[in-house]
């Protein structure tokens, strides 16, 4: 009976469906069905988390979009349904040395967790999966499908820019919209930019602010920002100057128009101001069309460098911890060792002996590079996925608190500031030089390394360098 069940499921489900289903175990989640009125069945995924990498996430989020800690109370108070990310990651990057492909998610055909499609005989990525979706914002995805484009997606879910934005990077809309996902991004970045239809003195801050005063028309900055700092005074009959507005004034209109050696009247400055603009006024009457391309360029791409930066690979590792493309370090491993082909035990370079008699045994140190998917803590371990698969690093204890702390810093405005999140964060790229002991990777260094055990990267030119950062920032 055994045999037959077995030759059934064999038969009727590919290799596929047992891989997916080893995946989902793997990844850490724990799936219940559950079943609506009609009888339709749902899958619920929860999964363990790391807390405190939460924290971190959430307080550089907060930061980045400007909300207030009381505000983002309700998401802290939803970490208990939170994916483990470095979990999946790891379990994904496992799955990939086994030749099993893992492929990016669909917006039309993906679940909430990992599916697989017999036709490509690949697992398709949940959307669960995707960094800052929760779990009712992907009922409301599968609900509201088919879709016909990217533009009908957003008439009929109600999603934030930073979730539409995870949604392009990791490649949900790559088969609907049939282009390049840098295209696909453009066209979104398009869609969302706040792009002026006039322009006029009105809008002589964001000029200011983005450069797009020529040089000939200077002046007229500085009589604008000159007049705003009046303006701040509030005052009603006449505006109180210090010494440095006393030769603004003198300078380029006439000390003629200070009463008492220090106060201009309000009445006076406003006709002075309104007539000494009047160049201005006329030039972007004329150049209307020209300022309105540069400005509107200028504001999409400030959006672009928000939130798009960077090449797919890392798009896919911000938003779903793992790659559908090459690694990002993939072009430049050739440099660095390869893990997978180090000897299990280290050679021994030279042996020392000592005074008492004792042998001190110097190891040959290799380099590695890869991309932080997961921290253990307790075990003070980090797995680093590298373009040759997944690597555990274990960690002396005092090393993993110094490169796992999260410097902070009190600002002038009395909060607390992420100066620079934790290294051993999910999606910082390392190169960690040690040893290979059996299944693991030590970080060792002696006083005549050139490196230290960890550097951070934090580039990777167009000719294919790493830029490192070899010490924690220091707070002052």
């Amino acid at each position: 009976m055994v045999a037959l069940q077995e030759m059934n499921l064999a038969y009727e489900y590919p290799t596929i469906f047992w891989n997916t289903a080893n995946l989902i175990v793997d990844s850490g989640g724990a799936i219940d069905v559950e079943y609506d009125e009609e009888g339709e069945a749902s899958l619920i995924v929860e999964n363990e988390h790391d807390e405190d990498e939460e924290d971190e996430d959430l307080e550089e989020w907060e930061e980045e979009n400007e909300v207030d800690s009381d505000v983002s109370e309700d998401k802290k108070k939803e970490k208990s349904k939170t994916v483990d990310y470095g979990k999946v990651a790891a379990a994904i990057g496992k799955f990939s040395n086994y030749g099993i492909t893992v492929a990016a998610p669909n917006i039309n055909s993906s679940s909430f967790t990992f599916t697989p499609v017999v036709e490509d005989n690949t697992i398709l990525y949940g959307l669960r999966g995707i960094t800052r979706l929760s779990a009712s914002i992907i009922k409301n995805i599968m609900d509201s499908r088919p879709y016909t484009s990217m533009v009908d997606f957003l008439s009929k879910v109600k999603i934030n820019k930073v979730q539409m934005i995870n949604l392009i990077k990791c490649g949900a809309f790559d088969t609907l919209e049939n282009k390049p996902r840098e295209a696909i991004m453009h066209d979104y970045l398009m869609l969302i930019t706040d792009k002026k239809q006039d322009v006029n003195l009105r809008n002589m801050q964001m000029l200011i602010n983005k450069d797009l005063i020529p040089d000939d028309m200077i002046f007229y900055g500085k009589l604008f920002m000159f007049n705003k700092f009046l303006k701040s005074q509030k005052a009603t009959t006449e505006y109180q100057l210090n010494q440095s507005a006393i030769n603004f004034i003198s300078n380029n209109f006439s000390a003629d128009y200070i009463n008492n050696g220090n106060t201009i009247s309000v009445a006076v400055w406003s006709k002075l101001y309104d007539r000494g603009m009047n160049p201005m006024r006329i030039y972007l009457k004329e150049h209307k069309q020209e300022v309105l391309d540069k400005l509107n360029e200028s504001l999409y791409q400030e959006l672009a460098d928000k939130y798009a930066k960077g090449t797919i690979s890392h798009w896919e590792m911000e938003s779903v911890s793992f790659y559908s493309h090459p690694h990002e370090l993939a072009n430049v491993s050739n440099r660095y060792d390869d893990f997978f082909s180090l000897p299990e035990e280290p050679v021994i370079e030279n042996v020392f002996t000592t005074k008492s008699g004792d042998e001190i045994k110097m190891y040959k140190l290799a380099q590695i590079v890869g991309t932080v998917i997961d921290k253990n803590k307790l075990k003070n371990t980090v797995t680093l996925l590298t373009p040759t698969g997944v690597v555990n690093v274990k960690v002396y204890k005092n090393q993993f608190a110094l490169y796992d702390k999260q410097i902070s810093q009190i600002g002038d405005d009395g909060k607390k500031h992420v100066i620079e999140p934790s290294w051993f964060k999910r999606g910082t790229l390392l190169m960690i030089q040690g040893i290979r002991r059996g299944a693991d990777f030590i970080p060792k260094k002696y006083k005549s390394s050139v490196y230290p055990v960890i550097s951070k990267i934090t580039e990777i030119t167009q000719d294919n360098q790493l830029v490192f950062q070899y010490n924690r920032t220091e707070v002052t």
